[in-house]
């Protein structure tokens, strides 16, 4: 029988997915939306374009008329107005996107158009359609816009803004609490014994939540190891967050107190070690009111590795991203050849569009070793050669 409850880090991934119900819901300005995840699918509230428009600066004319005698110019409406009728036989000065004046069945750029005086004759053929952009030729009202679950990026919230939602509906932004421990870990402004090591993982993991959209600036903490201290912050915790991600004292040790601490606030355990490496102990669970617990073990590449692999789609879950993360791949310049009965997750510099090189380091405490690398590729168990391999970058 497997030591392990599932046999690949993804498997895991997903049971834990499942569990996991999306934030409450909220409206916002527009302006303020850029990042949120849209609970609402977008519809056409109406034709896009509106109406016939120009599709390029120069004159609007009637294409029967084109190729005679020069047409005279009688008029340059301004765009956003209703634009006059177009007379027989003349022409109107036209700028991209302002609507095509009645009669009218037919732009000529500028670049074609011949300009004597108050008159222009075009000097290539010109046939009805010509350099208009037809009512309803990208969508028709009604026609879906925007599914829910998309992030509001620049493009999305202008069509957003196109269709009429001012207050589009979202799901709120995620709080996560991150909550690191260890008698020996000692702030960063320290200046630490020997025997101390200064905090790198909440840095390290502030840095990769805070650069999601969806995600509030991450609530960081570091609590000692001791039993009762780490129960109270935990409890502290879980009542301001949907979501907590502890590093260290997950594993085996004396006074790896963080499975028993969780067990005694009621957080089923889904998992607890996976086939991998670095980041073997790795725990994650639900707790009573629904939020994903996820403890990581303490080294530093461990705590990379697995809130890259398990923290990032969890949040994405939690803030009602539907989709999975997209995973490219990466082929190896160099490959060792030096296959393991694991997942071995493997820090990679990036040396061109899907290239990479590894990056030799001396295990999951070398941080130096992946502060030089772009991201880590996933190779599984007992294979090697150069792949491709999944790949994912430290950014999300």
């Amino acid at each position: 029988m497997s030591e392990f409850t599932y046999s690949s880090p993804q498997s895991a991934l997903e049971a834990l997915l499942a569990r996991i119900a999306p934030n409450a819901t909220e409206s916002v300005a527009l302006v303020d939306a850029a990042g949120r995840v849209l609970a609402e699918s977008i519809v056409a509230d109406r034709d896009s374009p509106p109406c016939d428009v120009s599709a390029m600066d120069g004159f609007a004319v009637r294409a029967e008329d084109c190729g005679k005698e020069p047409l005279p110019i009688v008029g340059a409406p301004r765009i956003g107005v209703a634009p006059p009728p177009l007379a027989p036989r003349a022409a109107l000065r036209i700028v991209t996107g302002a609507a095509l004046p009645p009669g009218a069945d037919a732009v000529v750029r500028h670049e074609d158009a011949h300009v004597e005086g108050d008159t222009m004759r075009a000097w290539i053929a010109i046939r009805p359609g010509t350099s208009i952009r037809r009512r309803g030729e990208n969508l028709r009202a009604g026609s879906p816009v925007i599914p829910a679950g998309t992030i509001i990026n620049p493009a999305v919230a202008g069509a957003l803004a196109t269709f009429g939602i001012a207050r589009p509906l979202v799901h709120r932004s995620v709080r996560i609490a991150v909550m690191t421990s260890g008698d020996e870990i000692v702030s960063v402004e320290s200046s630490p014994h020997e025997w101390h090591i200064r905090n790198s993982n909440g840095p390290a993991l502030k840095a990769m939540f805070d650069g999601l959209p969806f995600v509030s600036p991450a609530d960081a903490r570091h609590v000692e190891d001791d039993e009762q201290s780490l129960r109270e912050a935990v409890r502290e915790s879980l009542e301001r967050s949907d979501a907590l991600v502890l590093t260290g004292g997950v594993s085996m040790g004396e006074r790896d107190f963080i499975p028993s601490v969780l067990h005694s606030l009621g957080v089923e355990v889904l998992f607890h070690r996976l086939p991998q490496r670095p980041g073997k102990p790795i725990l994650a669970g639900i707790a009573p009111r629904g939020q994903p617990v996820l403890a990581l073990p303490g080294n530093p590449v461990s705590v990379l590795v697995t809130a890259r692999r398990f923290v990032v789609p969890t949040l994405r879950r939690v803030a009602g991203v539907p989709t999975p993360e997209h995973v490219s791949a990466v082929t190896l310049e160099e490959a060792d050849d030096a296959p393991i009965p694991l997942w071995w997750h493997r820090p990679v510099r990036l040396i061109g569009v899907g290239r990479g090189s590894l990056v030799a380091g001396r295990g999951s405490g070398d941080i130096a070793s992946a502060a030089r690398s772009d991201g880590f590729v996933e190779i599984p168990p007992n294979s090697s050669g150069a792949g491709p391999w999944p790949f994912l970058p430290w950014t999300a």
